[in-house]
């Protein structure tokens, strides 16, 4: 397993691919206190977020596409 860095929120995950960011976020934010946003509609709003955090473009059709975004714009690293 390898070590992703999150910028946005500033915490880290250990997982296999950069996708496995999608669901690490949503728990981090909402905890087991689930609410009602489907994966899709949790990526677009935090894709608005962080364009408006930081001027990026991100895409959020797949969790492919939403993590390669975020590489993309410095907010996901691979730590080792």
């Amino acid at each position: 397993m390898s070590t992703f860095r999150i910028k946005y929120g500033g915490y880290e995950y250990e997982g296999q691919t950069y996708e496995e960011v999608v669901p690490v976020m949503y728990s981090h934010r909402y905890g087991t206190d689930l609410p009602c946003l489907d994966e899709d509609s949790f990526m677009r709003r935090i894709a608005i977020e962080m364009c408006e955090w930081n001027g990026g473009t991100y895409y959020f059709d797949s969790r492919e596409t939403f993590s390669d975004s975020m590489v993309r714009n410095g907010l996901l690293e691979k730590v080792d």
